[in-house]
């Protein structure tokens, strides 16, 4: 049976809320129980279970029948293909769309659902045409029909459909041509075999050469490749000639993805296409098929309209096929059985009981003759008995009744469907799982088949109020109002290490009352750790300038130990230094002392430091680790399904060997973003890894608990019984020496954390000095400097155990010759430990490999955790002792490891290094290992200050760094009873995972590999991007997982829909609603996803920007093949030749080739032609007119060109002959460039066929991982992602960028940037002398200048890669996008809503720059090989050929240039006052642009807004398309009706939130924020936006939608 849904859910809410609470915690007990009581509030952080029934398709007419019947030729009966048996039953849309293709002659839409069988609905017609063309022997060459998909990956899993089912067919020929098809036979036919292993059929044309020599009858490609066919004349030989005569159907896939632009670019190619072939209308049958296309039959008309303008065909609603689902059963209802029996049915099915089910029928009350009735009809066939039996069950009826209306909350129905039972939810799923098993026979539908959805959304902070007590909210507060009080709310933070309370903000002046406040931190991402401002919350809490030395990690003078004290009001907020002056005018206010620290990596209270990131951790919970907790417990719920097949299944580590009847499970899990996808792929292996490694420990130890305290286990005891564990459950491959190997570093992992998820703080290892190997250990206990100090026996044993920890978890200890130091397993602190008496030579302190610490403190700033333990426990016994005094007595305990009559010596290892002298290590052979928990020796204490556990107990004083708390006797079990990590290594299944990441980052070949491996289920989890969620096949799945919320409901239905087509189980789907405001808008109503309505494509074809680059496609097609030497590159058509290419082009259309005009009449749609001057020509004019098109870019190309020879003839001239060199390698990269790609970029051609701006981050090695990938980019994101020591994770490794690429003979382009405050932003190329020293729009002389260089060459990685670690990869961040003002107007409308007039204006040819300054100072990247880094300049580097380069740096940022749609939106001065309040305008544009994204189903990462200034005094909304050249989505808004539900969404979003309370004064996730607005999100402030579109809408407007 498949997943039960509720034990599903509460599982996976359960490791959720165990993990947060393990993972956040707070040194405030009060604090503590109110976020454990939030953390469990499933109704907070949860939604569902939700079911919905997934209904089966109806099934109809065989083709036989279809053959008998006349519709399709009896050449079927000679068809052999095991793919399409022709008795087997088709469902009854396929044979619909079958007769209206074949009987019927018509277009059609086949929207079907996922699962469906689209592919046969046109693919027996398509075999239909040409199995009647053979019969004729009339079946030659050419395409007869024309496969178009959106993405390579749907192509090639056709083709596989394509070898299976006309493999027997050798006539009927086929042939996919894309961007990986090769050109020559040869190497075609090389890759083929790699790739599948076997040869290649007769029938399957694999190179480009067999195609163009004699095109296959169908033929696969994509509409990028579909558009460089028709401009390239070589390609031409599909389309015109011999072969091109008898073209019937074009099948175009996915077709909800051509919407906005891209139908419109779709609709004009097809036009091209039928008209280059000479297609008369209705020639061609156009077959459309989807998944999500509409919602129903309401939509029919608007999809046929939709199909209509895509085709330019014939479609009307009667050419729409739609699904034809079963309707559920319902029978005669002859009452219900007890409720307890559904759960023994469940049981006694799932193993095929069948007399044990008769017993457990009778005994619930089921009617003798019901069951006697069923077993007569149904003989040996117990799903056939349940499914008659059922069908009467008046509660199953119930059921179907109520989930016939729609999806419903799960504990909801069950409580309807089981009203008085406390087991409501669990008698409910085992109901809904027989009811998705049973069925009449095993082509019959079951009674109930259905989904379960569940969701579960991140955390967004914390933040307290400082009242009465502390108050604790988890949702995003500004000021709050308790028992009739305002008080500020603050967001919180707290040490990893010890807890300590932190306040997470930035101070800030006001100068209206002159006083500083602590407030939201600004302009900072939150994966900026190192950039925001902590402040400790004191109490009564003591702090100290001293360095805890073993702490350092880097070079001493990093640290900075200065702290500064503040006074906060925690009514108000001001804060100020410590010095006793008034802090506010606040009545009555309460004053907290804060400790500012001036360094992240060091707490300001326990001293602590991390060598890496922030010691302080906010609120968050990393998105990445919550999905791998998710991922991990849907995992472990997911069932085995059997299987007779014994088959070994490799792994880079563990190697499991599958027993006979089980096979392994499955999981797909879709990520929005390719990297995202790419980093958890490695991620969760590693993190699942880990955990199986600590429960194979935890299993060990408490399986041989008893004989370990017995005998004094020792680590090499604990390591036999490992390896015979590992052994005998074929958990470990490889050699014995590497499985030793292996071993080794799991038990020295163990035995050197000082995490606290440790085994050791789990209570289930525990490491401790073994006394009894000791030879005389009673020298010990007989140590006259502590027993004088009145050191007990049991103290001292204490004592000495704490010293040899300090060993062990500072890692100086003698490694077992099979395991290295320096391995990454133990990273971050992959180093040799080791202590010397004194460091003397401080600059030394870390040689490479080595992390030596002082045992007693070299400098007098510094102590140590040994130090300050003695101190305080001297002070515990009323010893007095200065720090000198405590120091001497430290030096003499060293002599315990280094006087030769000293017990512990034998065991202590020197290495003499030249800095220090003497370095000592511990043999861990002097440890002896135990349970602690089950070890009565062993006791555990808690401090009651720091909260932290410890064995460690001398006169109470607990040995935390600097911790002034007591220690108190705990049961440990108790203790930690919701620990998460504790639950997790004691519940743990031995399973295996494999986890590969599948992307467009992998190359054809590898990702095929991948994808069979997971079909074969050599794979268990497949962690993708979009790639799998169009209709590829991926096997039968029960689950899928989504690590963030889909875009839309069509998404959310195609990544949904991958699970469940099983039949025998009930499919689950489960969400993360990460930090986003998309995902947390929907998961307040999560129904708008599951059953949310899918709206029907939309475009408009008659949009005049398209249609001209389409003309202009025509016309330079035509150019181009009467003129090739003009096609190449820019140099070609603008320089090189004779005569110039802008010239010779105007002279060829001022010719008026009639071809060219009918094929333009033909393509372009009528209602165009007079706005366009098709008759008259007079869109050549227009070309070629002042503002045209041609004009433009002639001018600027040669203008551009002019300024750079100038300046480099200048630069000859003055004798700077480096300047005029670097000058003619931009020329060179400007005049060298692909001329269709330029022309695309100009937005002169279609633009979506081309990889224009899209650069690679080349791998210059030859691993595995190398070759299987190709890192390529949109500039606008490579110039974040691919800077220079920007990392990227791909195919499981992790590669740096190092090079901004360069080219000999060819320079980057360089720019000059001017930005202001107030929005002003302008560029010009560096050659140009204008200087801008003050803002023309508000004269501020602080305006930012800067220059940057355009990466159009790409980058490369560093020389090698590196594994992932457990922090997601580092990256540059690009800035907002800037809008400079320009564009040309092309409509604008002014809206009078209310007694308000609202101008909005649509503009082409809109520039924004997206700059990437590194740190915000720009990159340091060398003038020759393009080495590149963000902080200095190296003392020395090598090229990417690992040459040594000595050229000179230069300080630049990089950036990138594009033009878009744009619409202004102008509000006049509506607002007054109001509108000048800092935040009003931002807070006003990120709700118009969600609720633009809502209200008109548009992706937010599509669109996206600035702000722009044209006068100190006015402000206008710029909202533009993210993409290059527009997509056509913010021109909506220039409909009158589309701009007011825009508006009245946003007030929707603004209004429903809940953050700041009734005050509104705040903004969060769920309404405003967003990853990329961090630079405002100080500002925002969802009370302004509700005024500001309320003030618009003025209510009445704001009708319900």
């Amino acid at each position: 049976m498949g997943l039960n849904p509720v034990s599903t859910s509460n599982f996976i809410f359960q490791r959720f809320s165990d993990y947060a609470a393990t993972t956040l915690r707070v040194d405030n007990e009060v604090i503590n129980k109110q976020l454990r009581a939030l953390l469990k509030d499933s109704n907070q952080f949860s939604k569902g279970p939700i079911i919905e029934t997934t209904p089966s398709y109806a099934v109809g007419s065989s083709i036989l029948d279809l053959v008998e019947e006349g519709i399709l030729t009896d050449a079927f009966r000679d068809f052999n293909s095991t793919a399409l048996p022709l008795d087997r039953k088709l469902y009854k849309h396929q044979e619909l769309a079958i007769r209206k293709i074949c009987l019927e002659n018509r277009n059609t839409v086949v929207a079907t659902g996922t699962g469906s069988g689209k592919t046969e609905s046109f693919m027996i017609p398509i075999l239909n045409h040409l199995l009647k063309l053979k019969k004729k022997n009339k079946l030659h060459p050419g395409v007869k029909a024309l496969l178009l998909y959106p993405m390579n990956a749907l192509a090639n899993d056709q083709m596989k459909r394509l070898r299976e089912l006309l493999a027997n067919e050798p006539e009927i020929t086929f042939g996919i041509y894309t961007g990986e098809t090769e050109e020559k036979y040869s190497e075609a036919y090389d890759k083929f075999v790699r790739m599948h292993r076997s040869q290649p059929l007769k029938n399957e044309l694999i190179s480009r050469e067999q195609m163009k020599k004699t095109p296959p009858h169908i033929l696969l490609t994509n509409y990028a490749m579909l558009e460089y066919l028709m401009l390239r004349p070589e390609d031409n030989v599909f389309f015109q000639g011999e072969f091109a005569g008898d073209w019937k159907f074009i099948i175009i896939d996915e077709a909800h993805t051509y919407t906005g632009t891209n139908g419109i670019e779709m609709a004009m190619l097809i036009s091209r296409l039928k008209n280059t072939i000479g297609l008369k209308k209705g020639e061609l049958k156009c077959i459309l098929t989807s998944a999500t296309l509409g919602n129903g039959k309401e939509d029919f008309p608007e999809i046929a309209n939709f199909a209509q303008k895509l085709c330019g065909e014939d479609f009307s609603s009667e050419d729409v096929i739609e699904a034809v689902k079963q309707d559920m059963q319902k029978g005669e209802v002859w009452g219900s059985p007890k409720e307890e029996v559904y759960e023994k049915i469940l049981d006694n099915i799932s193993e095929n009981n069948f007399e044990e089910l008769k017993k457990n029928l009778l005994e619930a009350k089921v009617p003798p003759d019901i069951i006697e009735k069923a077993y007569k009809e149904n003989a040996d066939n117990p799903k056939g008995v349940l499914y008659d039996i059922l069908l009467g069950d008046k509660r199953v009826n119930e059921t179907i009744s109520i989930l016939s209306v729609g999806p419903m909350d799960f504990k909801e129905i069950s409580k309807k469907i089981f009203p008085n039972s406390d087991r409501s939810e669990y008698y409910m799923a085992s109901l809904i799982d027989i009811c998705n098993a049973v069925r009449k026979s095993e082509n019959h539908s079951p009674l109930i088949p259905a989904r379960y959805h569940y969701f579960i959304r991140a955390l967004e902070g914390a933040f307290v109020v400082f009242a009465d007590k502390p108050y604790l909210y988890l949702e995003r507060m500004n000021k709050v109002t308790i028992n009739g009080e305002e008080y500020k709310a603050f967001e919180i933070a707290t040490c990893r290490r010890c807890n300590a309370l932190y306040l997470v903000g930035q101070i800030e002046k006001d100068e209206e009352t002159g006083y500083a406040y602590l407030t939201e931190y600004k302009d900072r991402y939150y994966d900026e750790e190192d950039r925001i401002d902590y402040f400790a919350v004191l109490d009564d809490k003591g702090y100290s300038d001293d360095i805890n030395e073993d702490e350092i990690v880097g070079d001493i003078e990093d640290i900075d130990s200065a702290f500064t004290i503040f006074r906060l009001c925690t009514k108000c907020g001001a804060i100020k230094e410590d010095v006793g002056k008034k802090t506010c005018d606040c009545k009555d206010s309460k004053h907290i002392k804060l400790l500012k620290i001036k360094n992240n990596k060091r707490c300001g209270i326990c001293g602590s430091m991390t060598p890496k990131g922030s010691i302080i951790r906010r609120f968050f919970l990393a998105e990445d680790t919550v999905a791998s907790v998710l991922a991990t417990a849907l995992y472990n719920k997911i069932p085995n399904k059997v299987n007779s097949n014994k088959e070994q299944v490799e792994d880079d580590l563990f190697g499991y060997v599958e027993e006979e009847n089980k096979t392994n499970k499955q999981l797909l899990i879709f990520s929005d973003n390719r990297q995202s996808a790419a980093y958890f792929a490695t991620y969760l292996n590693s993190s699942y890894k880990e955990i199986l490694i600590k429960s194979i420990l935890t299993k060990v130890m408490l399986n041989n608990w008893q004989e370990s305290i017995k005998n004094d286990w020792s680590l090499e005891d604990y390591y036999y019984r490992i390896e015979k564990f590992v052994r005998d459950n074929n958990l470990l491959k490889g050699t014995k020496e590497s499985n030793r190997r292996e071993i080794w570093k799991w038990i020295i992992g163990e035995f050197i954390s000082s995490s606290p998820n440790s085994l050791t703080n789990m209570g289930y290892l525990h490491f401790s000095l073994n006394f009894n190997a000791l030879n005389n250990s009673e020298i010990l206990f007989n140590l006259p400097m502590l027993v004088k100090k009145g050191f007990s026996r049991e103290e001292l044993m204490v004592f000495y155990n704490y010293l040899l920890d300090q060993f062990r978890i500072y890692r100086a200890i003698e490694y077992p010759e099979y395991v290295d130091p320096s391995d990454s397993y133990f990273s971050p602190v992959n180093v040799q430990g080791g202590f010397c008496r004194v460091i003397e030579n401080r600059n030394s302190r870390h040689l490479r490999g080595y992390d030596i610490k002082s045992w007693i403190p070299s400098e007098e700033r510094f102590t140590n955790s040994r130090l300050d333990y003695l101190m305080r426990i001297y002070k515990s016994k009323g010893i007095y002792a200065d720090k000198v005094d405590v120091m001497n007595d430290l030096e003499k305990l060293y002599k315990l490891f280094t006087q030769h009559n000293s017990p512990l010596v034998p065991y202590v290892k020197n290495e003499y290094l030249d800095d220090f002298y003497e370095v000592i290590k511990i043999d861990p052979s002097i440890f002896k290992v135990t349970p602690g928990v089950l070890d009565k020796s062993v006791h555990y204490y808690k401090c009651d200050k720091c909260y932290k556990v410890t064995t460690i107990n001398i006169n109470n004083v607990c040995p935390s760094y600097r911790c002034d708390g007591h220690l108190h006797e705990i049961d440990l079990e108790k203790e930690l009873k919701d620990n998460h990590y504790r639950k997790l290594y004691t519940s743990f299944e031995f399973e295996n995972m494999v986890v590969s990441e599948h992307t467009a980052q992998l190359k054809t070949e590898y990702a095929a590999e991948v994808q069979n491996k997971f079909i074969k289920r050599e794979i268990n989890v497949l962690s993708c991007s979009t790639t799998f969620e169009l209709g590829v096949d991926v096997g039968e799945l029960e689950t899928v997982f989504m690590k963030n919320m889909p875009p839309t409901p069509a998404n959310y239905a195609q990544r949904a829909g991958r699970a469940g087509r099983r039949t025998d189980s009930t499919a689950y789907a489960l969400t993360y609603c990460r930090l986003a405001s998309h995902d947390f808008s929907n998961f307040k109503d999560p129904y708008k996803m599951i059953s949310g309505t899918v709206k029907p494509p939309h475009f408009e074809v008659t949009n005049e920007k398209i249609a001209k680059r389409h003309m202009y496609a025509c016309a330079l097609a035509a150019f181009w093949r009467k003129y090739r030497e003009y096609f190449r590159t820019v140099e070609d058509f603008f320089v090189i030749n004779e005569k110039r290419g802008p010239e010779l082009f105007r002279e060829f259309l001022d010719e008026k080739p009639d071809s060219l005009y009918r094929l333009i009449k033909k393509v372009i749609p009528q209602e165009l032609h007079s706005e366009l001057g098709i008759d008259n020509w007079g869109w050549v004019e227009e070309l070629y007119s002042e503002d045209g098109v041609m004009t433009k870019i002639t001018n600027e190309f040669y203008d551009d060109l002019g300024k750079l020879e100038e300046a480099k003839n200048e630069a000859a001239k003055a004798n700077k002959f480096k300047l005029a060199d670097e000058l003619q390698r931009i020329i060179n990269t400007i005049v060298k460039r692909s001329l269709i790609s330029y022309f695309s970029q100009k937005n002169l051609l279609p633009k979506y066929g081309f990889p224009v701006d899209v650069v690679n981050l080349e791998v210059n090695f030859h691993t595995q991982e190398a070759k299987n990938i190709e890192l390529e980019r949109d500039l606008q994101i490579a110039i974040s992602e691919y800077a220079p020591e920007s990392q990227v994770v791909a195919n499981g490794k992790l590669w740096t960028s190092r090079y901004v690429k360069k080219l000999r003979n060819r320079d980057l382009v360089r720019k000059k940037y001017f930005s202001c405050e107030c929005g002003f932003f302008k560029t010009m190329l560096t050659v140009q002398d204008e200087e801008i020293r003050s803002c023309p729009v508000c004269g501020n002389s602080k305006i930012i200048k800067g220059t940057y260089m355009i990466p159009e060459f790409g980058f490369i990685t560093e020389a090698s890669s590196k594994e992932p670690g457990n922090t997601r990869p580092e990256k540059t961040y690009s800035s907002r996008k800037h809008f400079s003002g320009n564009g040309n107007i092309i409509e604008e409308k002014e809206f009078m809503i209310g007694e308000n007039v609202v101008k909005v204006s649509a503009k082409k040819h809109g520039t924004l720059t997206v700059i990437n300054s590194g740190k915000g100072l720009g990159f340091y990247i060398c003038k020759m090989c393009g080495y590149g880094t963000v902080d200095k300049i190296p003392s020395s580097h090598k090229d990417s050929n690992g040459k040594t380069c000595k050229a000179k740096f230069e300080k630049i940022s990089l950036g990138y240039d594009f033009e878009t749609d744009i619409v202004e939106i102008e509000f006049g001065n509506i607002f007054g006052d109001i509108a000048i309040e800092e935040g009003f305008w931002e807070s006003l544009m990120y709700s118009i642009l969600e609720g633009m994204s809502s209200a008109l189903e548009i992706d937010r990462n599509d669109v996206d807004g600035t702000l722009y200034v044209k006068n100190p005094y006015t402000k206008s909304i710029i909202l533009f398309d993210t993409v290059p050249g527009g997509a056509g989505h913010v021109k909506r808004l220039l409909d009158e009706e589309q701009f007011i539900k825009t508006l009245t969404y946003a007030l929707n979003r603004v209004s429903s939130c809940t953050c700041g309370g009734e005050k509104q004064d705040t903004s969060c996730y769920n309404c405003l924020r967003n990853y990329y607005n961090q630079y405002c999100h100080d500002k925002l402030k969802r009370g302004y936006a509700i005024e500001a579109l309320k003030i618009l809408l003025n209510k009445e407007r704001a009708k319900s939608y």
